[in-house]
């Protein structure tokens, strides 16, 4: 039985409203005093990087979940919520650098914050590489170590801003004293960015798992009956 997905033309719909919604609130947010314009980028990098996050820990979830139950279909949320997450952590790199070029003249600086958010990057992609030269459960059980590995490593770089001298920007949202905005819009922006990432992951990893299902459910028919080819070399 294969799970409930969206359809091709209710994925795109999706993905089209929640661009729309993104390209709207920065029309409509004024230019901040320092960044001018600009910080309608920060609307994708904060939304993109909260997803990433949201990403992680699903990955170690169904890693874990695979580790104790066994099962496939954790499996599968492992794997789909890593794929989406290397997406959603390159788009947080590309944004952050356009974000520092355009106002702070550099793309790239050798800071905490930076490094492990690139170390995060190759540690997914390390995930999603032993993953295809490691098929069947040898390559679930190498994913599930790989993922739990990555939770204190995403961990450590959410809290690096407060525990490092960097040139990255102290939170202005999730912070004891209250948001560090001076106009509503800018927060709504950044909710929307958050949203709009959000809402696209959730269409983008429903369809994904959908993928796993069919994928396993054509494996289980071919064990079950191999075609003639098979048969003849039987």
């Amino acid at each position: 039985m294969s799970l409930p997905a969206p359809s091709r033309r209710q994925v795109l719909i999706v993905l089209a409203l929640a661009g729309a919604a993104l390209w709207i609130v920065a029309a409509l947010s004024p230019p901040e005093r320092v960044m001018g314009s600009r910080i309608a980028i920060l609307y994708v990098h904060a939304g993109s990087a909260w997803t990433a996050y949201l990403a992680y820990a699903l990955t170690a979830l169904g890693g874990l979940a695979f580790l104790r139950c066994h099962s496939r279909r954790w499996d599968w949320l492992s794997l789909s919520a890593a794929e989406l997450g290397l997406l959603f952590t390159t788009l947080t790199l590309l944004s952050g650098s356009l974000w520092a070029r355009s106002t702070q003249g550099w793309w790239w600086v050798w800071e905490p914050r930076l490094t492990l958010t690139l170390l995060l990057w190759f540690l997914y992609a390390s995930y999603l590489l032993f993953r295809q030269s490691t098929p069947g459960d040898a390559g679930a059980y190498l994913g599930a170590a790989i993922a739990l590995l990555g939770v204190p490593v995403a961990v450590l770089n959410h809290f690096a801003v407060q525990i490092y001298r960097t040139f990255h920007p102290a939170p202005v949202v999730l912070r004891p004293a209250g948001p560090a905005l001076g106009d509503a819009r800018y927060l709504a922006g950044l909710v929307v960015g958050v949203i709009s990432c959000g809402v696209a992951f959730a269409v983008l990893l429903a369809a994904r798992l959908h993928l796993e299902a069919r994928r396993d459910e054509l494996r289980r028919r071919w064990v079950a009956d191999p075609g003639p080819e098979e048969w003849d070399s039987q």
